[in-house]
């Protein structure tokens, strides 16, 4: 390469980094977080994605997210798509292989699971939470013709649904104004317009061992979902039921899926792998 071509390599590789670098703490590494703020623009329903359409997301030159999705198609996390723009690959499947064979706890519920599908003719399905979010680890049940089946690695919002709130419920004292906060910090006026309904469900999971969300996350949803426990590894674990809005009897998730909801996670927990919080008052 000529010194002239190596200046401007070494101009580009500068502008890229500044551009990166933005607001990011400087202790941290830019370019591993925009890579990875790249894969996490990808979801069920944006499959492809142009370069053009990736910057606009991350808030990055075209240019910038050219390199990027080259080092990661390199990488063998993305490939080019035949009518333009990237998917990403099965190979991101390996890093969470991992994540997910590190919790075989997951297995011992698969059984209750299936039986609270079968009950409630709907989906069961297992959930941790995840900072702002919780994670679908295991699943059961599949009825046709379903508005949303959840499937694992899926995400949803602690602030605004019934496994979130669950799941919030188990947190306590400093722990628990600290999420508060957090969640109030990232969602700003969405999180402002659900604080009630938050309050509401935590109090009800921690008298009554349940909570029910009519909609609050995916509208035409009714949920029912129950806190499971802390495992020894200290993941935050919930159950949840859920069915279409136009199958759901008034009344039936408080006085009867919830109360079985409750009941079934009691019962789950006397394994001993799965510890309520105890609070310090």
């Amino acid at each position: 390469m000529s010194k002239a071509g190596r200046k401007s390599k070494d101009k580009a590789v500068d502008e890229l980094s500044a551009e990166l670098a933005g607001a990011i703490d400087a202790s941290l590494s830019s370019t591993l977080i925009r890579g990875i703020e790249i894969l996490q623009c990808f979801s069920s329903s944006d499959r492809a994605l142009s370069n053009a359409e990736i910057a606009r997301r991350v808030g990055l030159k075209r240019p910038s997210v050219s390199r990027l999705c080259k080092t990661l198609a390199h990488l063998g996390y993305l490939r080019k798509h035949p009518k333009g723009g990237f998917r990403l690959t099965p190979r991101l499947l390996s890093l969470i292989y991992p994540v997910l064979s590190a919790m075989p706890w997951r297995y011992e519920v698969q059984g209750p699971l299936r039986d609270l599908a079968e009950l409630c003719s709907g989906n069961a399905s297992l959930g941790v939470m995840s900072g702002d979010s919780f994670v679908h680890v295991q699943t059961a049940g599949i009825p046709p013709g379903w508005p949303h089946i959840p499937d694992i690695g899926q995400t949803g919002p602690l602030h605004r649904s019934a496994l979130g709130w669950s799941l919030l419920s188990m947190l306590h004292g400093l722990e628990f104004t600290d999420k508060l906060d957090e969640l109030q910090t990232l969602h700003g006026e969405e999180y402002a317009r659900f604080e009630g309904a938050i309050n509401t469900a935590v109090e009800q999971c921690r008298k009554e061992g349940f909570c029910v969300s009519y909609g609050d996350w995916r509208p035409n949803l009714v949920a029912a979902s129950a806190p499971l426990g802390k495992t020894e590894e200290g993941h935050y674990v919930a159950i949840a039921c859920a069915l279409p809005r136009y199958r759901v009897v008034p009344g039936y998730f408080e006085t009867d899926l919830g109360p079985r909801l409750a009941e079934a996670a009691e019962s789950i927990r006397l394994s001993g792998t799965f510890q309520m919080p105890v609070t310090a008052d």
